[in-house]
Formats: C-alpha cells, sequence, structure tokens
C-alpha cells in the first residue's frame, strides 16, 4: 500500500509540472468546487451567491489532490473487487470439491449396495440348494431303509426265519447316523422286533 502513496503523490507533482496535468486539475479543481457549493446551498440550506472560481494555485492543489486520491480509491477498489472475485472462485472450487466427493460416496455406496444384493441373492440361493439337499438326503434315507428292510426280509426267508419288523427307534437312530446292524441282526436271531431292547 505504501507503494500506492508514493505514485499518487508523483502524480500530483506531475500535475503541477506539466501544463497538460495542470490543465486537468484545473478542469477537475473547478468542477468540484461548483458541484460543492451547489451541494451545500441546495441540501445543507447555505445562502445562495454567485459561485465564484477558484484561483490557479488552489485549483491546481485541489485538482492534484484529488487525482491522487482517485488513484488511490481506485486502487482500493481493484483490490477489493480482486479479492471478492478470488473469494468467490474459491468458494466456487470448495463447492465443486465437495459436489465431487458426494458423487463418488454415491457412486461407491450404490456399488456396496449391489455387491450386498448379489451375497443375499447367493446366500438365498445356497439355502435352497441346501433345502434341497435336505430334503434329497431324507427321501434317499427312507429308500436306503426300505431297500434294507427288503434285503433283510429276503436273507431272512433264505434261512428260514421270518423276516423282523423294525422298529421306529432303529429308523430313528440310523437317521441320526448310527450304525445299526447289529441291532437289526439281534432282532432277527430272536424273532423279535430289532431295536426294541437293542442298547
Amino acid at each position: 500500500m505504501h507503494c500506492v502513496y508514493v505514485v499518487a503523490n508523483a502524480l500530483k507533482q506531475q500535475a503541477k509540472s506539466h501544463e497538460i496535468f495542470r490543465s486537468l486539475c484545473i478542469n477537475v479543481a473547478q468542477m468540484a468546487h461548483r458541484t460543492e457549493m451547489n451541494w451545500k446551498m441546495h441540501v445543507l440550506g447555505y445562502r445562495k451567491e454567485k459561485i465564484r472560481p477558484l484561483n490557479d494555485a488552489r485549483a491546481i492543489d485541489a485538482g492534484a489532490n484529488f487525482l491522487g486520491e482517485s488513484f488511490i480509491f481506485g486502487v482500493a477498489v481493484t483490490l477489493i473487487f480482486a479479492e471478492q472475485i478470488r473469494s468467490r472462485n474459491q468458494a466456487r472450487r470448495r463447492r465443486d470439491a465437495i459436489e465431487d466427493r458426494l458423487e463418488d460416496l454415491e457412486t461407491s455406496a450404490a456399488k456396496h449396495t449391489a455387491v450386498l444384493e448379489e451375497f443375499q441373492e447367493e446366500r438365498r440361493q445356497l439355502k435352497e440348494e441346501v433345502d434341497n439337499l435336505a430334503t434329497e438326503a431324507a427321501s434317499l434315507s427312507i429308500i436306503l431303509m426300505q431297500v434294507m428292510g427288503r434285503e433283510m426280509d429276503r436273507r431272512g426267508i433264505e434261512r428260514g426265519r421270518m423276516p423282523p419288523k423294525i422298529g421306529q427307534d432303529v429308523v430313528d437312530r440310523f437317521n441320526g447316523g448310527e450304525n445299526v446292524d447289529a441291532c437289526i441282526c439281534v432282532g432277527a436271531d430272536a424273532g423279535t422286533t430289532p431295536g426294541s431292547d437293542c442298547k
């Protein structure tokens, strides 16, 4: 800001030493003087009188001061506008960065949601497959018991013994994964229902 005052003082010196600046200062000073006096008479209620122009020395000083102050004011206004533009651009860049970040977060959330839905769909399919396998295992267990019963009937007939009746407890133990061959054989040899007294 010190440089601005140096330039303003230089303008004042140039206005006093150069003819073009002198005439410019005189015209500016006389116009400002007339405007000031009219404003005082019409607004502030001063007594109306004929406005006398300033002499050249006072006009040159007033005009030079006016040019210097106008330069300082112009620089200050320019700096204010430049700061406003810089602040506005910075705020716009910050807003754009926030919007980009929000867009990235929304995209990431959408991807995570899609992955979660895929996992849920795979889990549902796996559950269906497990249920189907459990149903097939139960069916195979029933078929296996039927085959075992028929085989035992056939062996009993071949040996001259009546085919044994397999108890429900043997079926339940077989479904539980226990080896029930000994129970079936003991029941068949004793002529009782296999599994009724098998431990």
